[in-house]
């Protein structure tokens, strides 16, 4: 071999350990970015599971109550007696509750102050909520003014 053709041979080999080493290198930087991406994969999965079986509970818990409602209002015992069951979570929303207080009063309004009371019972309850009338006094004093 000549000396030319040793230094050929050579620069051959440092190119191709040059090249052997960055393509090392740009494979680490891959590697490292694809462990990232997995990673980060990996906690949306979770976090997303974690919100799927929230939901699926919920999705339970107000098809329970679904149910409960539907019976009650069947057998004639009104939705208030399964709204007064609700657990506490549901209900610490005071602006709901205070919604469905006033669309009782309206219901109880339109529906029974205004036709005779067709929803109370002999003993004063209302068959609805099954509570105590507290509009008949209302009305009573509302004929005397």
């Amino acid at each position: 071999m000549t000396q030319h053709s040793s230094t050929v041979v050579q620069q051959a080999t440092c190119n191709e350990w040059t090249m052997a080493r960055e393509l090392a290198q740009e494979h680490g930087v891959l590697m490292r970015q694809i462990g990232g991406l997995q990673s980060r994969c990996t906690e949306l999965l979770r976090s997303s599971s974690s919100r799927v079986e929230a939901l699926e509970g919920e999705n339970l818990r107000l098809r329970a109550e679904l149910v409960l409602l539907r019976t009650s209002v069947f057998w004639g015992l009104g939705a208030a007696a399964v709204l007064r069951r609700r657990s506490p979570a549901v209900r610490s929303r005071p602006p709901v509750e205070a919604g469905a207080r006033e669309a009782q009063a309206v219901i109880c309004q339109t529906g029974c102050v205004g036709h005779a009371h067709p929803w109370m019972d002999a003993e004063g309850q209302c068959r609805r909520s099954g509570q105590a009338c507290d509009r008949v006094g209302d009305d009573a004093e509302a004929l005397r003014s």
